[in-house]
């Protein structure tokens, strides 16, 4: 893995880059105990990851998967449950980061963003409350359990129509 945690300025520590990535390169698997929200003390939400409905996957503390920050512009996106894939190059010393919204279904969720992205959305929220052409725009490369859902409310929208 050609990641290293450092500095993030406003925002922390960070995730960056010791080698380039192409586009659609593996950049992070995360790994950890896959736990129910419930069972993780609630100062640690900020860390996980979501995989379903209430559960979560705990990243060992102090490895890529714990730093890892949120852009409005990221540079990776998610496939299937787990995978952080680069959506664009990413060179060597530059911040690796995921739009959190692509991976949380619980609709109370709220941040306050710092990311410095120009299109920064201010407060990131469940994948939900994405705007429609964000949503287009990720397309399927949001966490495996939102598509299910998505899938699930298209089908519900086709058959009132029938």
């Amino acid at each position: 893995m050609s990641l290293r945690i450092g500095d993030a300025g406003t925002k922390g520590r960070g995730v960056f880059a010791t080698g380039t990535f192409q586009p659609g390169d593996l950049v992070l698997d995360y790994q950890g105990e896959e736990k129910w929200i419930w069972d993780i003390p609630e100062n640690l939400w900020q860390y996980t990851f979501q995989v379903d409905y209430d559960k979560y996957i705990l990243p060992k503390e102090g490895s890529p998967g714990w730093y890892l920050n949120h852009s409005c512009e990221p540079n990776c996106v998610i496939l299937g449950r787990t995978r952080l894939v680069s959506l664009s190059k990413i060179e060597p010393g530059e911040e690796v980061t995921f739009d959190y919204s692509t991976n949380v279904g619980w609709d109370g969720y709220a941040m306050e963003c710092s990311c410095g992205s120009p299109r920064c959305r201010r407060i990131i929220r469940s994948y939900r409350y994405l705007d429609d052409g964000l949503r287009r725009g990720y397309g399927a490369c949001v966490s495996s359990f939102l598509l299910r859902v998505r899938e699930s409310a298209s089908e519900s929208t086709e058959q009132r129509k029938d």
